[in-house]
């Protein structure tokens, strides 16, 4: 590891620097509450031992997990996100975090729940960090290969593979609570964000991808897709404050059509000749239609 890394890591977890990156954790496996040792792990009061990792991440994971994301997925989707493909997306996400900090003058803490290979919390990082009191941005997934990335390519951030369910973090620790097209736990969620803090969750609405999926032939045989019954659980489950849209097209080209093709769970459900159609394209004008849920702490659940 360079000496610049290691500099790096160490700023990130290095509690004779800075307290609070060690006080927002607590041990998934016994809840007690964590230290940082030597800048190489975070050990619990019941001597739990989690190693960081040389590429400055912690596995604060039990065991191992299998998934269905690979690291071809992630890297598709940071290129991506480089590209700008979700570029509107991440500027209206900034706009409403910098909405609620008005009139705030301590530092914010962002936590993103299935953060993938950390795309998201990254840009949403550099557009209001310089516009906070501080910013600590903490990224979860249990995707070990997709905090790898993350990790070695936004080196700022807070990076944890572990399972949302159980969560390795502490109470009320979280000003805002990202949930960008990934599952959620509610339980949880309410349990690590301040009483004061926000949910924004990104879901898909029909539009999502729909010459994709026309491609795929994905509707022919069942209803078209609808976010329904997942904005009703967000209502039950928070407090729902708001909803808005964000709704644009953009032109890909065949190489970047390649890496929605492989970012994409779609492509999970699309026959071998459906996949070859998509490699025959040349260009293709792709539909971006997501629903944003704004939430906030509901104190007595049902």
């Amino acid at each position: 590891m360079s000496k610049n890394k290691l500099s790096q890591t160490c700023k990130m977890f290095d509690n004779s620097r800075d307290i609070e990156y060690e006080t927002i954790f607590q041990c998934p496996l016994c809840s007690s509450p964590m230290k940082i040792v030597d800048c190489k792990s975070l050990i619990c009061a019941r001597n739990h031992c989690f190693d960081i990792a040389k590429q400055g991440y912690v596995n604060l994971l039990s065991h191992s997990v299998k998934t269905k994301y690979t690291n071809p997925m992630f890297k598709a989707r940071k290129t991506l996100c480089r590209s700008g493909f979700f570029e509107p997306l991440q500027e209206k996400i900034s706009q409403l975090i910098l909405a609620e900090l008005t009139g705030k003058s301590e530092a914010i803490k962002v936590v993103d729940a299935g953060c993938g290979e950390g795309s998201h919390l990254s840009s949403i990082h550099q557009k209001i960090g310089k516009k906070t009191h501080g910013f600590l941005g903490v990224g979860i997934d249990i995707t070990k290969e997709g905090i790898q990335l993350a990790a070695k390519d936004y080196p700022h951030n807070i990076w944890c593979v572990a399972d949302l369910a159980k969560s390795p973090f502490a109470g009320k620790q979280f000003d805002i609570l990202l949930n960008i097209l990934s599952p959620s736990n509610y339980l949880e969620f309410q349990r690590i964000l301040a009483d004061d803090g926000k949910i924004i969750k990104v879901i898909p609405d029909s539009g999502y991808l729909k010459e994709l999926r026309e491609i795929f032939q994905l509707n022919t045989t069942k209803p078209a897709y609808t976010n329904d019954n997942t904005v009703e659980l967000f209502r039950r489950s928070v407090n729902l404050l708001d909803i808005q849209s964000v709704r644009y097209t953009l032109a890909l080209d065949s190489t970047l059509m390649e890496h929605l093709v492989t970012m994409t769970p779609l492509s999970w459900y699309a026959t071998e000749t459906s996949l070859q159609r998509t490699r025959e394209i040349n260009a293709l004008h792709v539909t971006i239609d997501l629903t944003i849920l704004i939430g906030g702490k509901k104190h007595c659940l049902s």
